[in-house]
């Protein structure tokens, strides 16, 4: 089916970065896994049987570490209980104040070493520049293990050098899913940063086939309407599938816009270039030996 064709509206991602918006309400949406945040950006908690993992941490505000601490108290949670947190990738609105969760809790604070690195220089980067210590890495192929909870790592560079994503294993009223979250969602500036962010694409969603991960969850609800799904389940009732469950077809259908993103912008970036090479040349007709 052509997009000429398609019933989707051909809308761009549109954050509202730069405008007021109120955090949304905590919400549980399987039995394991919670999100708090606003419509921007969130990060989400992953309830073990030994205590609590935090995916990301939204912006180096104080307002957003009192979002996530009241997130807590709405979740009917002990942050206290916090044990780890995981970070995506090394830009200030997914690191946020960690430092500071982990100083009040004690908890360990995880990101792949490439990208701590990376977080403590200015690259872009509109929130500063990373300036607490951090020891505990996250591998390619690595997992996450508190208790009975698995967090599943994977390196997918492009979008920030040492970028990872993740798949997670939960219920819904018990029933299995795997749940991907795609850590870098943004297409990078450079050519070579949009070569490695498809091939990023690729490799995770070969991954992702392979597991049969059949639900997603964005660090960045404006990119997959997680609002709109978590408006469903606060007020969903018996019979009523969950919104975040897409299914095997529908998370590789959901993982192909990623690279589509990165497709149209290299497209984008190549005609740009084209525009400044001097005009070639006319060239002469084939000789005829005959």
């Amino acid at each position: 089916m052509t997009s000429e064709s398609s019933w989707r509206k051909p809308a761009t991602h549109r954050p509202l970065f730069g405008q007021k918006v109120d955090p949304y309400p905590a919400t549980w949406f399987f039995d394991q896994l919670a999100f708090i945040g606003n419509p921007n950006v969130g990060c989400f908690v992953l309830k073990t049987s030994e205590g609590l993992v935090q995916i990301d941490c939204m912006e180096p505000l104080d307002e957003h570490r009192d979002i996530i601490v009241e997130g807590y108290r709405q979740l009917g949670l002990d942050m206290n209980d916090l044990k780890a947190i995981v970070i995506t990738h090394g830009h200030g609105d997914h690191y946020g104040e960690a430092d500071w969760f982990r100083e009040q809790t004690g908890c360990t604070v995880y990101m792949s070493k490439t990208d701590y690195v990376f977080a403590q220089h200015d690259t872009r980067n509109r929130t500063g520049v990373l300036t607490w210590e951090i020891s505990d890495y996250l591998e390619d192929g690595g997992v996450v293990e508190l208790g009975d909870g698995k967090i599943y790592t994977y390196a997918t560079p492009g979008h920030t050098p040492g970028c990872m994503s993740f798949v997670i294993p939960v219920t819904d009223e018990g029933r299995p899913h795997l749940v991907a979250l795609w850590g870098g969602t943004g297409v990078p500036w450079t050519m070579s940063d949009k070569v490695d962010y498809l091939e990023s694409c690729i490799r995770f969603a070969d991954i992702t086939a392979r597991l049969g991960v059949d639900a997603e969850i964005s660090n960045h609800p404006f990119v997959d309407g997680l609002i709109g799904k978590l408006d469903i389940i606060r007020t969903i009732t018996d019979g009523i599938p969950n919104p975040f469950v897409i299914g095997t077809d529908g998370y590789k259908y959901y993982e192909r816009m990623f690279a589509n993103l990165c497709l149209a912008k290299m497209h984008e970036q190549a005609a740009e270039a084209d525009k400044l090479l001097p005009p070639q040349p006319a060239r002469l007709p084939p000789r005829d030996n005959k």
